[in-house]
């Protein structure tokens, strides 16, 4: 097992498996020059978060959740040409992640369906795309008592 030492904002200097990095040729949107991430299980007490990573800058740092854990019914369409880029044949050869917006209050927080992080963990690479599908949001609010922002799941 090789392991990489990262210095991190919100965790300090933390040890990953070198299995736990991916590259991100184009970065993530709004964070271009960020070409790889490593995954992070941070666990605190029953519960287990993952984190997407800098290996570079000690941020960003990424709240990241499986949308089906969040949305049950989530199954994303991928383009051709997103699927060549994303290095698959089929989008069941890849792992789909969505980053989360935490506000002050749980109900408040938001996860982006429409762009989410797309995963090869055959090549270690992945890439953020943006979905053409209309019925998935930006802006999911999967804890709101009061319903979903905008349409449902």
């Amino acid at each position: 097992m090789i392991m990489m030492e990262i210095s991190t904002r919100d965790f300090g200097p933390i040890r990953v498996d070198a299995d736990a990095l991916y590259a991100f040729p184009e970065g993530i949107y709004g964070f271009e020059e960020e070409k790889q991430f490593a995954l992070v299980l941070r666990t605190y007490g029953d519960a287990s978060l993952l984190y997407l990573q800098s290996t570079v800058h000690p941020a960003p740092c990424f709240l990241v959740f499986d949308p089906g854990d969040l949305c049950p019914g989530y199954q994303p369409t991928l383009s051709a040409e997103d699927l060549r880029q994303c290095g698959a044949e089929a989008a069941d050869e890849l792992v789909f992640l969505t980053i989360a917006t935490v506000r002050d209050k749980i109900e408040d927080m938001t996860i982006n369906l429409k762009s989410p992080i797309v995963m090869n963990p055959k090549k270690k690479t992945a890439r953020q795309v943006i979905l053409q599908d209309p019925e998935y949001l930006i802006r999911y609010r999967p804890f709101d008592p009061e319903g979903k922002e905008g349409a449902s799941c």
